[in-house]
């Protein structure tokens, strides 16, 4: 794989025979919404498809985010 390092500042074109990586990222049913329970003092993570998740280190929240924005459509996939 090429990928190309910019300057900022820099225009960013694209070489021939790259792929854009935007384009790689999937598009998903699942919305997250985010918060912060400061009377739990956690972050605080509900998806659209029921799942909630919540930790006190935002680390792992934004993480786990990714991780289910990748992970969900696939799960999706499964037969039940």
């Amino acid at each position: 794989m090429n990928f190309p390092f910019f300057t900022r500042g820099a225009q960013s074109r694209q070489q021939p025979g790259t792929t854009a990586l935007i384009a790689l990222w999937p598009t998903s049913a699942h919305v997250i919404e985010s918060d912060y329970a400061k009377g739990l003092c956690r972050f605080t993570l509900d998806c659209s498809c029921g799942v909630h998740f919540d930790t006190p280190y935002i680390d792992e929240a934004l993480e786990w985010r990714e991780l289910h924005e990748w992970l969900a459509p696939l799960a999706d996939q499964l037969p039940d």
